[in-house]
């Protein structure tokens, strides 16, 4: 399976990502950027939220439309070439078309499956050196951290199903929140500036045709123009910020596939017996997990909690032969190594589930850290490797970027960023018909 074109509405606006059959590099997308890319591009294929569309090809070569419309209308899924609904392929004992279903997948199995981000391949490549690490870190802090992480993980996944919406939407749910709550403020210090502006205004136009005119003060005159000035001035400054602040809650809500922040709670109303209490548990319950995740990372660095409690009773066992003398330093990265598991996850990849079908890889920037020297030569490892998979490429790394721009002037790859797509597409043809 590869992805061809995954479409985002937001209004009357669309955002169309093009993809390499072998291997894509969307580069200067930061952490935020590449969860939300993954999110869609997995959710897309059990049932995404509305106006996200995907456009793939099977391994047997058949061209297939995901449409989500963004009016409520029902999920499909259409054969491009032929304009034929073969929705019925992909339910799965569902009323919504799901591909992962097919293949034996859940949205969150096939997101630990297809995503690779450098901590998940440090892991990978350097498990024992790392419970060596971990065996020198303060027991009792790392694992209430442990802990609390995961009774965070948990209770946003209790409140996102309890509001109807994906634990995986937590945090652009928070964001919005927090975009509207700053909206908000910056509309009420603009209509108080606004006020006490006119306010200012009316009063020192007068007051400087008095020192003008009848008091010959030109100097009294110029002072109460410079206040009404810079009144003015401070007032323009208000309103740009919350100008600024409703672009901010416009972006998020687009994300959301929503035009405004009352269509964005509206969409849950039906589904909610407490109305926007459930949404601000749901970003209560995420900032709570952001928290617990910072609070993780500031004690194991980017290894995930899954893994530290997998291998809980080694930590613990060595670290009580150790008694923190090891140095919980980040070890260096074993080239041939990193190699191996990179050609595992490659490996998996080609033939998933019982339909045997492939996925693609999503790598999430799977390189941050690692020496120049090497971090090119795993780039080359991985455009040789690309097609069988195709690759997706989620970055922000410069280094990465410059590689792929040299790449891209041979074919083997495509660089490129989201951008706003006028045109007719397969996905809005077929969609009208």
């Amino acid at each position: 399976m590869r992805y061809q074109r995954l479409i985002l509405e937001a209004g009357d606006n669309a955002v169309t990502v093009r993809f390499h059959p072998r291997l894509t590099v969307i580069a200067g997308v930061g952490r935020q950027e590449r969860d939300l890319l993954v999110t869609e591009l997995l959710g897309s294929l059990a049932g995404g939220r509305p106006g996200a569309h995907l456009e793939l090809v099977d391994d047997g070569g058949r061209r297939l439309a995901l449409i989500r419309p963004a009016n409520g209308g029902a999920d499909r899924v259409l054969e491009v070439d032929t304009g034929d609904d073969v929705s019925h392929e992909f339910l799965g004992g569902g009323p919504t078309p799901d591909l992962l279903s097919r293949l034996g997948l859940t949205t969150t199995s096939a997101r630990r499956l297809c995503r690779l981000t450098a901590a998940e391949l440090a892991v990978e490549s350097q498990g024992d050196t790392l419970v060596t690490a971990m065996a020198a870190l303060d027991q009792p802090r790392l694992w209430s951290a442990a802990d609390r992480l995961v009774n965070a993980e948990g209770a946003l996944n209790r409140e996102s199903q309890a509001a109807g919406a994906d634990a995986e939407d937590g945090p652009l749910i928070e964001e919005i929140e927090r975009r509207h709550a700053e909206f908000e403020k910056a509309q009420r210090q603009n209509e108080s500036m606004r006020h006490n502006g006119i306010f200012i205004g009316g009063a020192c136009a007068p007051a400087a045709a008095v020192c003008q005119f009848l008091l010959h003060n030109t100097t009294g005159a110029l002072a109460f123009v410079a206040v009404a000035v810079v009144t003015t001035l401070v007032s323009i400054l208000f309103r740009r910020r919350m100008e600024k602040a409703r672009n901010a809650e416009a972006d998020a809500l687009a994300r959301a596939g929503k035009e405004s922040y009352i269509g964005f709670q509206l969409q849950r109303v039906d589904r909610m017996l407490d109305g926007q209490k459930g949404l601000n548990r749901v970003a209560a319950a995420s900032e709570e997990h952001r928290l617990a995740l910072a609070a993780w990372q500031g004690i194991a660095g980017d290894i995930s909690v899954e893994w530290a409690l997998h291998n809980r009773t080694d930590i613990e066992n060595l670290s009580l032969r150790l008694h923190g003398r090891t140095s919980a330093a980040h070890p260096d990265i074993d080239p041939a190594e990193l190699a191996h598991w990179l050609a595992a996850r490659f490996t998996a990849l080609r033939r998933v589930g019982p339909a045997a079908e492939s996925l693609p890889l999503i790598l999430d920037d799977p390189l941050l850290g690692v020496d120049a020297g090497v971090k090119q030569w795993i780039l080359e490892l991985i455009g040789r490797s690309a097609g069988s998979p195709q690759v997706v490429y989620l970055t922000a790394d410069a280094d990465v970027a410059a590689w792929a721009r040299l790449e891209a002037m041979g074919g083997n790859l495509s660089v490129l960023e989201p951008a706003p797509d006028a045109e007719g597409s397969p996905v809005e043809q077929l969609a009208r018909r």
